[in-house]
């Protein structure tokens, strides 16, 4: 079943369950237009987690761009990967995008007055 799984059909499974669970969705409309190697999607969840995820066909391989990206992202800290479609069939995405608490300073909402005072 993985190997059949399109790019694009593993980022709508991907974005149904991260809505589901919260998260804001990001994917570039047109990532022809985008910084080359850039992750093709950017999750953050109001617990304070942010993700950053390379979409791949079962066969597919991070470009040379991509992997300067996801090893920059991670070496800054952030949480980076690539997903395939194994990873949604042995359940990894859904793990992956359950949030567990933890303290941050994401416990207090923002509002758009606050926002627009720190840019």
């Amino acid at each position: 079943m993985a190997a059949l799984m399109s790019e694009a059909q593993l980022q709508n499974a991907v974005k149904k369950i991260a809505i589901a669970q919260g998260w804001l969705f990001y994917h570039p409309y047109d990532s022809r237009k985008s910084t080359p190697g850039y992750p093709d999607l950017t999750l953050v969840h109001r617990s304070g987690l942010v993700l950053f995820r390379e979409l791949k066909r079962e066969k597919g391989y991070a470009t040379p761009d991509q992997k300067v990206w996801l090893a920059a992202l991670t070496e800054a800290g952030a949480d980076a990967a690539i997903w395939k479609p194994r990873d949604f069939y042995s359940g990894r995405i859904q793990r992956e995008l359950t949030p567990i608490s933890r303290p941050s300073n994401a416990d207090s909402t923002a509002t758009d007055a606050d926002v627009s005072a720190t840019v």
